[in-house]
C-alpha cells in the first residue's frame, strides 16, 4: 500500500428507504466488494438494534455495517465503518465517513458499487462534490461539481 495518505475523502450515503433484510443485503453485497478488492480486515456483517443502535446514534434504531481497509484509503484508529443507519426521524436510511487516501481508484470503486445498489452516493474531496446515483435504466451516473462557490473567499 502507498504511504502517502494525504487527501480526505469524505463520503455519505443515503437509501430513501427499505426494510432490514434489503440493506442487509446491499450492505453484505458491499462487504463482498470490499473482500474482493483486497482490503484488509473485513468483519462480518454486524446489525445493532435498540440500545446499542443508540449508543451509536441518538436518532438512529437500526443499524446494518462491517468495517474494512480499503486499499489506499484508512481513517484514524483503524478499520473504517461502511454500513446504513436507520432515523425514524428521517424515515431514511444513511451512512457518512472520511478516509484519507493516496489513491481513489479502489474507494470510488466501492462508491459506484454502492450506487449500482440503489444507494444515493455523496462525496467530497479536493474541493470538488461528485454525486453517484443509479437511473431507471439501471446506468451509474455521476455528477461532479464544484463543493461551494470559489467566490466567497
Amino acid at each position: 500500500m502507498n504511504s502517502k495518505l494525504n487527501v480526505a475523502y469524505s463520503f455519505s450515503w443515503l437509501l430513501p428507504s427499505g426494510d432490514t433484510a434489503q440493506v442487509r443485503s446491499i450492505i453484505e453485497s458491499l462487504r463482498q466488494y470490499a473482500i474482493d478488492s483486497g482490503s484488509e480486515s473485513v468483519s462480518d456483517v454486524i446489525v445493532l438494534t435498540g440500545n446499542e443502535a443508540q449508543a451509536a446514534r441518538p436518532d438512529a434504531d437500526h443499524f446494518v455495517l462491517f468495517t474494512a481497509i480499503i486499499p489506499n484509503a484508512r481513517s484514524e484508529g483503524g478499520p473504517q465503518r461502511y454500513g446504513l443507519g436507520f432515523s425514524p426521524e428521517e424515515k431514511s436510511w444513511t451512512w457518512s465517513g472520511v478516509v484519507r487516501v493516496s489513491s481513489f481508484r479502489e474507494i470510488s470503486g466501492m462508491m459506484v458499487h454502492a450506487a449500482s445498489l440503489g444507494v444515493f452516493v455523496g462525496t467530497t474531496f479536493a474541493g470538488m462534490l461528485m454525486e453517484y446515483r443509479r437511473n431507471a435504466e439501471g446506468e451509474i451516473e455521476v455528477e461532479q461539481r464544484p463543493a461551494f462557490d470559489w467566490t466567497d473567499f
